[in-house]
């Protein structure tokens, strides 16, 4: 017959997707908070974040960059293989010459060099500096991204850390629960043999066994996918062996049971608040540059230039003149009319700065539900894991009875079965109900911002 315990060891392990099992003697020894530490450092998701901090940092100066002074040399020769010419009335230099006469003239020399050194000053321009303040706040929209980042990597990793270690402590469940019926099952074989059982016993207690050793193998396939998905979370090689070294047990003698108190949670702390908070500002400098678009931009110039005309092409003999030429500038730039196009951005961009304010404001009361939600999962957690532990007691002792009753031919091999599969379901619920109290107690950290 199929056990009871196959439903809630599958389900339980079905709930990962992962890496393979680690080698013991020599894998990379990991406790939760190494694995979290470590995950936080290597993972892909967190590495991505720390570049996306360092990206606008460089956009930051960037854009801070672009009302520097700017400064741009050229260097340009020309070739006049055949000068132009040019026409002019032949009276300007002959008196006598008839109405209508020109003459051909050739300007200019065959070879031409121009050397030009030109630096510009942005003077006044809005929206440069409404884009410098965008460029800081979406730095600090990075740096809150980064901080979600490695929140979330710390409470996923828990997770999948949680559930090798149930995954493992149903395997310990299963082996043991192997060689007991196996012994039992020999034992009773032996007592059939001997004429003082049923075959159907024997037969019974052999289907037990060879349904627990399905069970077990799946189970170790489980466990090792479970593994390939923590090494995946680290950014570990999937060849790296690794090692938990925390236990379910001391993890959870670990957890602080008490609820904090409700106004102990404050909304503006919690990252995804200053999160929204910072998309607030930015909407808010999007609207600003918009506005900007309104004013005009003064830029200054100076160009420094010397020009050489020759000839031949001897510009680097000595001696030969270089023409030089200096030109400083304003140059003003007034927006006049755009048939509209500027105030519908600017209606765009207001609208788009409403939509984050009414974002903010039901982020506020989503964190407030979600924080109650919170609690009341951890006190049902808390109650589960109590109410577990005491049926596991109850369970090992009707088992223990049972197996003793057995032996003295009290109670049939049925009776044996269930009461085994009544205690692996016992032990297998309170391991499962620990690691759900673990993952309660994430998910009200993560709640009150306190993960």
């Amino acid at each position: 017959m199929k056990m009871k315990v196959i439903i809630p060891v599958m389900c339980i392990l079905s709930w990962s997707v992962a890496p393979a099992a680690a080698d013991e003697g020599s894998g990379l020894r990991l406790s939760l908070k190494e694995a979290q530490d470590y995950a936080v450092r290597f993972s892909t998701e967190t590495s991505n974040a720390r570049i996306d901090v360092a990206m606008a940092k460089k956009k930051v100066w960037e854009t801070t960059a672009s009302g520097l002074p700017q400064l741009s040399a050229t260097l340009s020769y020309r070739d006049n293989l055949k000068i132009p010419t040019t026409l002019i009335p032949a009276k300007f230099l002959d008196p006598d010459a008839a109405e209508g006469e020109f003459i051909g003239l050739k300007f200019g020399t065959q070879h031409n060099a121009t050397m030009d050194v030109t630096a510009t000053q942005l003077v006044f321009n809005g929206s440069y500096f409404v884009a410098l303040q965008a460029s800081k706040v979406y730095l600090q929209l990075s740096r809150d991204q980064q901080e979600k980042k490695e929140i979330d990597i710390r409470a996923t990793v828990a997770s999948t850390y949680h559930l090798i270690l149930l995954a493992e402590k149903n395997r310990a469940i299963l082996r043991a629960s192997v060689d007991n019926l196996r012994q039992t099952w020999q034992e009773t074989d032996a007592m059939y043999r001997a004429g003082f059982s049923e075959a159907t016993a024997v037969d019974q207690l052999q289907l037990s066994v060879t349904d627990l050793e399905n069970i077990l193998a799946a189970t170790e396939r489980q466990i090792d996918t479970s593994y390939r998905l923590l090494k995946l979370q680290l950014g570990l090689d999937q060849d790296r062996a690794v090692v938990l070294s925390s236990s379910l047990s001391a993890l959870r003698d670990g957890i602080d049971t008490s609820l904090p108190a409700t106004k102990s949670f404050l909304i503006a702390r919690h990252i995804d608040y200053r999160i929204l908070e910072t998309q607030e500002k930015s909407m808010a400098m999007l609207l600003k540059s918009a506005k900007a678009e309104y004013l005009p931009t003064v830029t200054a110039y100076l160009s420094l230039s010397q020009a050489a005309m020759r000839e031949k092409f001897n510009f680097f003999n000595q001696g030969d003149k270089w023409y030089p030429a200096t030109v400083l500038g304003f140059n003003l730039s007034l927006p006049v009319f755009t048939s509209g196009a500027r105030s519908a951005r600017v209606a765009q961009a207001s609208f788009e700065f409403e939509k984050t304010r009414n974002l903010k404001k039901q982020m506020g009361d989503r964190l407030k539900l979600i924080m109650n939600q919170a609690r009341s999962d951890f006190s049902e957690a808390l109650e589960r894991e109590k109410n577990t532990a005491q049926m596991l007691i109850l369970a090992q002792r009707i088992f223990e009875n049972t197996r003793y009753k057995f032996g003295q031919g009290m109670v049939t091999s049925m009776e044996l079965t269930q009461a085994h599969s009544q205690y692996l379901n016992a032990e297998s619920g309170h391991a499962q109900a620990v690691v759900q109290l673990l993952d309660a107690r994430i998910q009200l950290d993560k709640a009150l911002n306190q993960y």
